[in-house]
């Protein structure tokens, strides 16, 4: 069902009011879109599209019309689930959703062992900013997706499969560095003292930034970012230089040998955690495939 393209395309004309707009967001032609609809509509023998006001709306047909092949989608993919589990996972397709933090540093302890399991099952892997796979989950695009807290959808639902620290970034030459410091501790002074100094944070609306923010507007912290950036190594190593404060998951100090200079502090009473999570469409029916994913990756984490 995901090759018919009239539900995707009468959602998008219905949330942007007009088959401009609508034909940007869904990468096609104006006038492809057009033909599309127009030929829909005479195959069906009704129109879907009230052309007479601004913006366009749908007619009570198209409201109806877009019901109907909702609750066809889902028998649809009830179909695929329940004949995947007829063949034992021998066949499938998973798009698993990744926080790109993750991506670089957790996906390589169980993503290859899932794959040597259930070689049959065709797995795809989407990264995007948090915001952005959250609307993908409900937009039945990925399956399943593993990020991290704060998920701010309720339509989502989650679960948890560990927790590392978070690590303020002190470099040497701040007035707050302290040279006789030898391992990562917890902060020693009151983290509103770092009201208006600079900062390098990742770019809003990726996961780790939901949660810089949370600690920022807890301690009031006005931040004066210097740097925004997609990647938290650099970040960390821009911060390590000198360039400015940054605050990063423990994952990324402990799995390269980097030479770090600068101090590592916890925060926070009880202290911040990063909370690694997979999470999913709440009232959805999980795939086989989505659904084995979950048990393995959580069976491996009960092994840490």
């Amino acid at each position: 069902m995901r090759e018919n393209l009239s539900l995707d395309y009468l959602q998008a004309i219905e949330e942007y009011g007009g088959f401009s707009h609508a034909a940007n967001a869904l990468f096609v032609s104006q006038p492809y879109l057009s033909k599309y609809i127009k030929n829909l509509e005479e195959k069906i023998g009704v129109e879907l599209i009230n052309r007479q006001v601004t913006p366009i709306k749908l007619t009570y047909a198209g409201e109806m019309y877009i019901a109907y092949m909702k609750d066809i989608q889902k028998t649809y993919e009830k179909m695929q689930h329940e004949l995947e589990a007829i063949s034992n996972l021998k066949k499938g397709r998973l798009t698993i959703g990744i926080n790109p933090i993750l991506a670089s540093h957790t996906l390589y302890k169980f993503l290859p062992q899932f794959m040597d399991k259930y070689p049959g099952i065709d797995v795809q892997l989407e990264e995007a900013p948090a915001a952005e796979m959250e609307a993908l989950i409900l937009q039945n695009k990925i399956d399943i997706c593993l990020n991290m807290l704060p998920i701010s959808n309720s339509d989502l639902v989650y679960e948890r499969l560990y927790e590392e620290n978070i690590y303020l970034v002190i470099p040497p030459g701040h007035e707050l560095y302290d040279k006789n410091y030898t391992k990562p501790k917890h902060i020693p002074f009151n983290p509103s003292r770092l009201n208006n100094d600079k900062f390098i944070l990742l770019k809003p609306g990726l996961g780790l930034r939901r949660l810089t923010d949370q600690i920022f507007e807890h301690y009031d912290i006005k931040p004066n970012i210097i740097l925004d950036t997609n990647n938290i190594e650099n970040a960390f190593r821009l911060a390590n230089s000198g360039l400015g404060i940054t605050l990063i998951p423990e994952c990324v100090v402990t799995r390269d040998q980097l030479v770090i200079n600068s101090n590592l502090y916890t925060i926070g009473n009880p202290t911040y955690k990063n909370n690694v999570v997979i999470s999913y469409k709440r009232d959805s029916e999980l795939s086989p495939a989505a659904m084995a994913f979950l048990q393995f990756t959580k069976d491996k984490y009960k092994q840490f």
